[in-house]
């Protein structure tokens, strides 16, 4: 599976904020998985408005990275993250819903738990 520069990344899994990198549920395999630096950012960006050139251009410039790297860097690390079940990619922009737009520790938990319903995560 090939991800296009101009596909909407979406993140697809509660996570948590560590000093080390983001650790993320993959729900489907229920496994808890590391992101580290670059990997995380990507993660944090992946909001379902902003396009994979979008993103690649923007690490390009914060990390000081040549901009034709990150181009081919980003698609392959976005098949990755959608492979191991905790990312997607989208043709159109859509909004996250709240239980995937904020870290766990930081969500409402009656809030986080109704959005988790009305996302069809959880059995009621």
């Amino acid at each position: 599976m090939a991800s296009s520069l101009q596909e909407y990344p979406q993140r697809d899994g509660l996570y948590r904020i560590l000093p080390d990198g983001i650790a993320v549920h993959n729900r489907y395999a229920d496994r808890i998985i590391m992101l580290d630096g670059l990997t995380s950012e990507i993660w944090l960006r992946a909001d379902g408005k902003t396009t994979l050139e979008t993103i690649a251009r923007d690490l390009a410039g914060w990390r000081g990275e040549s901009l034709t790297l990150m181009l081919r860097t980003i698609p392959m690390i976005s098949v990755i993250l959608n492979s191991e079940g905790i990312m997607f990619q989208q043709g159109e922009p859509a909004t996250l819903p709240y239980h995937l737009s904020l870290p766990q520790e930081d969500q409402d938990a009656d809030q986080m738990v109704a959005s988790m319903l009305a996302a069809g995560w959880l059995d009621e």
